[in-house]
């Protein structure tokens, strides 16, 4: 490990909600903790106290500082001159010279102006800042623009100088190669820092039989059960979720573990929950609450028939490294950006399938082409006026008349093929779709050979990152957000559940 390393870990995150990002932390947080003297955990809400009190029995170092105005903007009605204050009062006695600062998801964009203030005053203390970027804002979450000109952000090119850290000695580390590559044709020093994969002892067999027992007190009976262990997010894609366990496996349960955790995804949260009522559907979302008595996430995860993960955007999705691990089948989407990794990495998963291929006569084609139509237009008022010649089509408009993706379908579509009675739907889409009839008989994926991917490789990969002596110009800063741009509005990255925001 380098002898130059500062002694002070400052680990800054808008919040320590159940989810991916939390889970780096805290894997590779014990890993990077020994190498320092003082660990800070700077976020805007605090974890629950369950969870804060494992990582300090992990880490004795560690203290939690929680303020407010480093969470989402959404979640409080600041000022920008007074949020600006508080972020200021927050970060300065906690960032120093001595300060090696890991800031997760800054490109975000749900705190503008503390991606600013992070930036600022890492430069202004000679501070070095890994920024971890495991989404950005100019990727499908274009509802960010308006609060981010509210807050004083009037161009792309100042929100670029703040989310990329122009002028700050910086490394900006991604999750999968893609976003990396795009990244390091514009920055001076990059690094792919792709999720760990927990090596832990997985849970007992009497752990998991408990497990068992406790989804069929929860779901009501003893039939099959599948999981999707995230919170709920409209970008993964659920109710493509309830299709499969409807087609694939009859009779059984389709559960998220987690539950609508933002103000932004609570239309679509109500909409599915709603529709899942009225058809009488067999599923539970958000079954597991944080801190609430009951097995771990990862033991109902063992104790499920199988995972699921049909999200349409991930950076790049623990599901299946977990799924993997601990031996549970997995039926999943192959995400085009993120599966050049897992093969690199020697992830083998039997279960992936590409599309779910609905034919037009499952929904009101003529009815979906207006509902596209009409949200095409309002996406587009959403996009800073200078991008909207880049903006692609989306794949149902292109291709009206033939059978359509049930992801690249509005909700409202969606919910009409999940009106179809089961086996009348099943009937007519294996036709189209022959290789899902399949996917339920697929063995479980087999984890990647080695330890490049285990906390401890990760963390010391992570510290051994050479930080450059020059700092990002706005010019690059604003280079890499066009090129990410340019690329996110493609037709390949719009899915209507994710315009409709």
């Amino acid at each position: 490990m380098p002898d130059e390393l500062p002694r002070e870990l400052v680990v800054i995150h808008y919040h320590f909600r159940v989810g991916g990002v939390r889970r780096v932390i805290e894997l590779l947080l014990p890993g990077l903790a020994r190498h320092f003297s003082k660990v800070t955990l700077l976020a805007g809400e605090a974890p629950e106290q369950a969870w804060a009190d494992e990582m300090r029995r992990k880490i004795p170092t560690a203290r939690f500082a929680i303020h407010p105005a480093l969470g989402y903007l959404d979640a409080g009605d600041f000022r920008p001159d007074l949020l600006r204050r508080e972020i200021r009062r927050a970060l300065e006695p906690n960032i120093s010279a001595d300060s090696f600062v890991w800031a997760h998801n800054l490109a975000l964009g749900r705190n503008i102006l503390l991606a600013e203030e992070v930036a600022a005053r890492s430069a202004a203390t000679g501070a070095r800042l890994l920024s971890h970027h495991h989404d950005f804002w100019c990727d499908q979450r274009w509802a960010r623009w308006p609060a981010m000109r509210a807050r004083g952000f009037r161009t792309l090119d100042q929100v670029a100088r703040a989310v990329f850290a122009a002028g700050a000695r910086v490394v900006h580390a991604g999750i999968n190669s893609g976003d990396v590559r795009l990244l390091a044709k514009h920055l001076p020093c990059t690094a792919w820092l792709p999720n760990p994969m927990d090596d832990a002892d997985n849970p007992t067999d009497a752990r998991v039989r408990r497990a068992r027992k406790w989804l069929a007190g929860q779901v009501g009976d003893a039939a099959p059960v599948w999981i999707c262990p995230a919170r709920f997010l409209r970008r993964k894609n659920f109710s493509e979720a309830v299709l499969l366990a409807r087609w694939i496996c009859p009779g059984g349960w389709l559960v998220s573990t987690g539950g609508v955790s933002s103000a932004g995804e609570a239309d679509y949260g109500t909409r599915l929950r709603e529709a899942a009522a009225r058809g009488m559907w067999r599923t539970r979302f958000g079954l597991v609450s944080p801190g609430a008595p009951g097995p771990s996430v990862r033991e109902i995860m063992t104790a499920a028939d199988a995972l699921v993960m049909t999200s349409v955007q991930e950076g790049f999705g623990f599901p299946y490294l977990e799924g993997a691990g601990l031996g549970r089948p997995l039926v999943a989407r192959c995400l085009p950006q993120i599966q050049p990794d897992l093969e690199v990495l020697g992830l083998h998963l039997p279960g992936l399938y590409d599309e779910v291929m609905i034919p037009p006569g499952l929904f009101d084609a003529a009815s979906e082409t207006l509902r596209q139509e009409d949200l095409r237009r309002r996406w587009l008022k959403n996009l800073p006026q200078p991008v909207r010649h880049l903006a692609g089509i989306p794949h149902f408009l292109k291709f009206p008349n033939n059978p359509a993706p049930f992801s690249r379908l509005t909700l409202a579509a969606q919910l009409d093929v999940l009106s179809v009675p089961p086996d009348e739907a099943r009937e007519v889409c294996f036709r189209e779709n022959p290789a899902l009839a399949g996917l339920a008989s697929q063995p479980p994926p087999q984890p990647p050979q080695g330890s490049f991917l285990s906390p401890a490789r990760c963390a010391a990969r992570l510290l051994a990152i050479p930080f450059p002596p020059t700092p990002p110009t706005p010019a690059q800063t604003h280079r890499v957000q066009s090129a990410i741009i340019r690329e996110r509005l493609g037709s390949r990255f719009l899915f209507p559940i994710l315009m409709d925001a």
